[in-house]
């Protein structure tokens, strides 16, 4: 509240040695609401504001003891009472005096005697700039405490700005990715959409699928080429508890060395040449679900070291990144290579072995399941109907025969093949198959005693040249079969097909290497 001046009411120390002066001051000053505190010597005065601190100080200059000049000096060199208004009394008059009274930091003179009027005008004019400056002050204070909090949740909501943008762009870039392996799946040529057949060979598989698709545990899945170790996987995923998420699929085989790794983890930008985007890996979009690996046995060692880490911590970063991510994946792999034999040779890492076939499952080949074959043929026959809008009643017996008797070197992929081929080139309702086992040579050199003429005009056999060629080619493409730059793509034929090929011609896939 302020008083009769507008100044609002203050307190102000006296300090003097003459008790009329005293007391007359503390008249005026009370009169008008200020508190009054009293000091007879500069001494007193000093010990006195270690406990208080005034807001204007009326200070005798001649006093016994300490001045009135040494007291203002040592006031302000006292911290937090630089700014303190002191008005000095006296009755000296020269200008060497007033001038010494300001150069140790007085603010104003009262003269002697004290005349009531010029005292309180004095007084309120110094009260009224000290509360000015005390609320410009504070005022200033308060601004910056405001400002520096404003700025502070700014840095905060800009930092979590950031961060909800990026989870947004990470969220966004998995999405793309989830998009566009799905659409792939979609477009790829499943061989069959259930398992078909009843066999005992068969129903032994079912059970073991039945068994270990409720755990979590990883399966290692053996078999020949074609013999629908993917359709098991898929089997596997549809059974379990993840089931509403993702399975994803990767085929090590149909991947170059150098990508394997930026197809597991993903990889961020910049991160190798040619690396323009963000990558979400296949790992990340199995977080949840199931991780198929077809052709486990073809990862790099680097790779398998890799994915061993993943398996037992759970956790990854994309490649380029320091960034680890955690992840729930179970992993299922296959292989038509004799894994424990790879790890023999030294090709494949025993401890990644073990921790892949904690439940092995042996896909049986078609030749061990003949009973099946009617009825996976049937199946056949009205996918490739419906595929080529023709109508066809069924499998002329004899070609059902043909087929039931055939070895089937290439598994269900070969018969499906095989059924698609019949079901382009038969005229009538019934398929018919004229012949199976027929392959495209891979030399014009020919001949009909079963033998070639090698380039330096020696007689070679037709395996050997075929052997030559598919050793040739699979240098070229770095053991890659499948895929656009694929051998089997190269030798125009199918991947089965060209597996099957080097496993008669005794082919070691890593003989490109060598």
């Amino acid at each position: 509240m302020k008083g009769n001046n507008g100044v609002t009411p203050a307190t102000i120390m006296v300090v003097d040695d003459t008790p009329a002066n005293i007391s007359v001051l503390l008249g005026l000053l009370s009169e008008d609401g200020h508190k009054v505190l009293v000091a007879k010597d500069g001494e007193g005065a000093l010990e006195q504001l270690k406990f208080v601190r005034p807001d204007l100080i009326l200070l005798d200059v001649m006093m016994p003891g300490l001045d009135g000049f040494e007291v203002c000096r040592r006031i302000k060199q006292t911290p937090g009472s630089e700014d303190l208004p002191i008005l000095f009394l006296t009755a000296l008059d020269e200008p060497s005096d007033k001038i010494k009274g300001f150069t140790v930091g007085a603010a104003d003179y009262v003269a002697k005697p004290l005349r009531h009027a010029e005292v309180m005008a004095r007084v309120n004019v110094h009260l009224a700039l000290f509360q000015a400056r005390e609320r410009l002050s504070s005022f200033n204070t308060e601004l910056e405490s405001s400002v520096a909090a404003r700025t502070a949740e700014l840095h905060r909501s800009n930092a979590e700005l950031k961060r909800a943008l990026a989870e947004i762009e990470h969220l966004k870039a998995k999405l793309l990715a989830e998009n566009a392996y799905l659409r792939e799946e979609l477009d790829e040529r499943k061989p069959i959409r259930s398992i078909i057949g009843k066999s005992p060979a068969l129903q032994s598989l079912l059970e073991r699928i039945a068994l270990v698709a409720p755990t979590s545990a990883s399966v290692l899945i053996a078999g020949e080429t074609g013999t629908g170790k993917e359709l098991v996987a898929s089997a596997i995923h549809d059974r379990s508890p993840r089931v509403a998420r993702n399975l994803v699929k990767l085929n090590c085989a149909a991947i170059s060395a150098g990508l394997v790794e930026s197809e597991l983890f993903g990889h961020i930008k910049g991160a190798f040449t040619g690396a323009s985007d963000k990558r979400v890996g296949r790992f990340e979009l199995a977080d949840g679900g199931t991780l198929f690996l077809d052709e486990v046995s073809e990862l790099p060692p680097e790779t398998q070291v890799k994915l061993l880490r993943v398996l037992q911590e759970h956790e990854f970063e994309p490649v380029g990144s320091s960034r680890t991510q955690k992840v729930d994946v179970r992993i299922v792999a296959a292989s038509n290579r004799d894994l424990a034999g790879e790890v023999a040779a030294g090709r494949f890492r025993a401890d990644l072995f073990h921790r892949l076939s904690v439940f092995p499952i042996e896909v049986p080949p078609l030749r061990e399941r003949t009973g099946d074959i009617p009825l996976l043929a049937e199946h056949f026959l009205r996918e490739a109907a419906r595929k080529l809008s023709r109508t066809l009643r069924g499998i002329e017996p004899n070609s059902l025969a043909t087929l039931t008797a055939y070895p089937w070197p290439g598994n269900i992929r070969e018969l499906q093949n095989v059924i698609e081929r019949s079901a382009i080139l038969s005229r009538g309702e019934w398929l018919i198959v004229e012949s199976l086992g027929a392959e495209t040579p891979l030399t014009t050199h020919t001949l009909a005693s079963g033998s070639a003429v090698d380039h330096d005009g020696a007689e070679t056999t037709m395996a050997e040249i075929q052997r030559r060629h598919i050793v040739g080619v699979m240098q070229k493409t770095h053991g890659v079969i499948e895929g656009d730059e694929g051998a089997a793509r190269l030798l125009n034929m199918s991947p089965s097909t060209l597996r099957y090929r080097m496993k008669k011609l005794g082919i070691d896939r890593h003989e490109e290497e060598r």
